[in-house]
């Protein structure tokens, strides 16, 4: 029986700038001209690790504008075809609920490192053995706030992303071993609607400060 460190081959693995930044925010498909401002003010605090949902719209512009400057990855895969479009884009990693064998082959065969969902124990093992780069724990605070420490003894080897509402509930994780997390709850909040970016700046400027703390 596979135990829940071992993968089928070897995976792409996570960005270095993922590890270093130890967070990451995921965009909605609301159409370049309004992600752009978005994007930059994120840049700029350093919480550059940013992935975009797929959608109707055209990414292939932004991919190469913010090549040297982000790691701008893809998320809301749902088959091959998405699977694809991230190759294509050059996307740095690919976020994917839960991918079928074909697009984790697309994804794979692309080079492109694979995040994808769970929330159990059996659930994050079973992610791991597809040979995916990490596994995120989503929603990350639903189980309680036992479950940072209780999980990853249960899932050893298992390279964990941690999902939750603020930012205080994530660096439990981080300090429980998680390789990131993900705080776009946090620190996008309104931000579509409101189009206040001055304040963007503030929650982003503070989420990079709790996360570089290690205790």
């Amino acid at each position: 029986m596979t135990e829940a460190g071992e993968q089928p081959g070897a995976p792409a693995p996570l960005p270095r700038e993922l590890e270093l930044v130890r967070a990451l925010v995921v965009l909605p498909d609301r159409g370049v001209d309004k992600l752009m401002p978005v994007i930059e003010v994120l840049v700029q605090e350093k919480l550059d690790v940013v992935a975009v949902e797929l959608g109707d719209e055209d990414l292939s512009a932004l991919f190469p504008l913010y090549a040297f400057r982000a790691c701008l990855g893809v998320a809301g895969i749902t088959g091959a075809g998405d699977a694809r479009r991230a190759v294509e884009l050059g996307a740095a990693f690919a976020l994917c609920p839960d991918p079928d064998d074909e697009t984790l082959d697309v994804l794979r065969a692309g080079g492109i490192p694979v995040i994808c969902e769970a929330l159990t124990p059996g659930e994050v093992r079973a992610a791991w053995r597809r040979g995916v780069a990490a596994v995120e724990v989503r929603p990350a605070d639903v189980m309680g706030d036992r479950y940072p420490k209780a999980l990853p003894p249960m899932v050893p080897g298992v390279r964990l992303i941690a999902s939750a509402q603020d930012v205080p509930t994530g660096r439990t994780w981080l300090n429980q071993g998680a390789v990131a997390i993900d705080v776009t709850d946090p620190v996008l909040s309104r931000v579509f609607v409101s189009g206040d970016h001055a304040s963007l700046r503030k929650r982003a400027a503070d989420a990079v400060r709790q996360v570089s703390r290690r205790h």
